[in-house]
């Protein structure tokens, strides 16, 4: 069972709100295996309480680091590809869900946590925000389609040249859709719920429902990258070398 509080999860029964929020600010909200499984656990949960919108938050000053590399000694060629695998379950979990999902992004967000974001229709980002891909570094194709679908074949720049995106520039990317000072983030939720209440049930139901054609390709494009040997090796490669660029 994964611990469940590695996450926050609350309702507004009066408004069909669910809140899920990362409580992993010591780590950067870094997306360890326990802290996947109870994120997939909470967008079920939400989904069996049929709410009419998600948001996601992170606790602390980063949404979310990323994938979680403490511990790679101990992980394996097959570990480290099962975790990436049950990540694109949640991934498309959000992706998918028949209801608005909305995330709000602090801080230096990284890799499976710009992911994250990037799986969810209305993305609303802090002034300090910023975003990197380096998963291709390590021969992960994790999301690029939903990159793609976001800012069109920009994504290939931003995948190949690692290019670091500022808020500003994922706003102009179309990667975020607005900037958002954190006091007011309740106040857009609050905004957001209004705005899908004026839409008929009906028309809510066919705007959110999901195509999921998509997806076991997305799925099958990440099992091909995840299980060429020396998955291990490659991600301890640009580990090492992040540690000593952060040093320098």
């Amino acid at each position: 069972m994964p611990d469940t509080s590695l996450v926050e999860l609350a309702y507004s029964h009066a408004d069909k709100v669910g809140r899920i929020t990362l409580n992993r600010s010591r780590y950067a909200n870094a997306l360890s295996a326990d802290l996947v499984e109870a994120l997939i656990d909470a967008v079920q949960a939400c989904l069996d309480k049929k709410v009419e919108l998600l948001v996601l938050r992170g606790h602390g000053a980063i949404f979310c680091g990323g994938f979680d590399l403490r511990g790679l000694d101990q992980e394996t060629d097959a570990s480290l590809a099962y975790r990436f695998l049950r990540l694109e379950t949640l991934l498309q979990s959000i992706h998918y869900a028949p209801c608005q999902t909305l995330v709000y992004a602090q801080g230096a967000v990284s890799g499976a946590g710009a992911d994250l974001m990037a799986a969810c229709r209305k993305r609303l980002v802090a002034p300090d925000a910023s975003f990197r891909f380096p998963g291709i570094r390590f021969g992960i194709l994790l999301g690029t389609n939903r990159l793609l679908s976001l800012i069109g074949e920009k994504a290939y720049g931003v995948l190949l040249e690692q290019q670091k995106i500022n808020s500003g520039l994922a706003v102009q990317l179309g990667l975020a859709q607005g900037l958002a000072q954190d006091v007011d983030v309740d106040a857009l939720i609050e905004a957001e719920y209004a705005s899908l209440k004026r839409i008929p049930e009906p028309t809510r139901r066919q705007l959110f429902a999901a195509n999921t054609r998509q997806a076991a390709v997305d799925m099958g494009i990440l099992a091909k990258t995840v299980t060429e040997p020396g998955l291990k090796a490659r991600m301890q490669a640009y580990w090492e070398e992040a540690k000593a660029a952060a040093r320098r």
